[in-house]
């Protein structure tokens, strides 16, 4: 009996402490995208709700997939975690076979904390100037026709191969190691088109610096309504086309509990604070701030949906 009630003081003692030191976010992506600018929001805030220094750590490369298996193999004591998207958490385990990691053995969810829309734009130069143009160009097979992407089953290259399915017609995917500069080679004209996370989209659009075609979800974005959507761009194929994307934090097989429960309650929290949900709305993302099993069945059922999404298209990790 008095083992067992030092056990539960010692625990107590423990959870209570914990974090006591500086908790790294692993980052799959380079600097600049909305992958890097939520995990250094969300990280500010974590740091100031739990007395420690937050590190945000970059380490693209792979399609995503260097980053998650860092994670998967670093020290499960709740001071390592990893933002990343529905691609590398749902999208690649069910595609590729080989990757450094398995989501459902090597992590333990953390929580499910935005979505986001995706915008489909090109630069001011090129040829379509709408959604109707872009696609009635690719299938005339007048111009070669390429698309950036973030990475390999990135919610960009998702939301273009469903549509290059349901279309009929194809596009080039050439693959960058994040958003940012994948941004770049759109912007000079190097690569036709991509679909930019409404967070990045946005200040470019109104700037000038890109033109928008259309967006990928169901819904117009709140802060540019003037933007179609695909679904209601008048193609017969597209009248059901809803693509988003969304954000999660992982930390590695193992954690204790308790520092998963206290960074899920912490990561909810935040999002809930209304001068984070203000900045979360000019990104042009979404709150959710689910528990840790509210995850792991949202990790489980976008698998699913993807399992049968890449059969029909016959999407491939490339």
């Amino acid at each position: 009996m008095l083992s067992a009630v030092l056990f539960v003081q010692v625990h107590d003692v423990l959870a209570a402490d914990y974090p006591d030191k500086p908790i790294r976010i692993v980052v799959p992506v380079s600097p600049g995208g909305i992958t890097d600018i939520l995990a250094r929001l969300l990280g500010s805030r974590l740091s100031a709700r739990v007395g420690q220094p937050v590190v945000i750590e970059n380490r693209p490369g792979a399609g995503l997939t260097v980053g998650m298996g860092f994670t998967a193999k670093a020290a499960p004591d709740g001071y390592t975690i990893v933002l990343s998207s529905q691609g590398s958490i749902s999208v690649l385990p069910v595609l590729d076979k080989n990757l450094p990691y398995d989501t459902l053995r090597d992590f333990v969810p953390i929580s499910h904390i935005v979505n986001f829309p995706v915008v489909l734009v090109a630069s001011p130069g090129f040829e379509a100037k709408s959604f109707k143009e872009f696609v009635d160009l690719a299938k005339s097979k007048r111009a070669h026709l390429t698309y950036g992407t973030p990475g390999n089953a990135t919610v960009s290259h998702l939301a273009m191969e469903l549509l290059k399915h349901q279309g009929g017609f194809d596009v080039t995917n050439i693959p960058y190691k994040g958003e940012s500069p994948a941004l770049t080679d759109v912007m000079g004209g190097r690569v036709s088109v991509t679909f930019l996370s409404a967070a990045a989209a946005l200040p470019l659009i109104k700037s000038g610096k890109v033109i928008a075609l259309a967006v990928a979800s169901r819904d117009r974005l709140k802060f540019a309504p003037e933007i179609p959507t695909i679904s209601e761009t008048g193609f017969p194929e597209f009248r059901d086309f809803d693509v988003s994307g969304w954000f999660g934090f992982l930390a590695p097989a193992g954690t204790p509990a308790d520092a998963i429960e206290r960074l899920s309650k912490e990561f909810s929290a935040i999002v809930k604070e209304p001068e984070v949900r203000n900045q979360l709305a000019v990104l042009g993302v979404d709150p959710v701030g689910s528990t840790p099993e509210e995850f792991r069945k949202w990790i489980r059922t976008e698998m699913e949906r993807w399992r049968k999404v890449a059969a029909d298209a016959g999407i491939k990790a490339e």
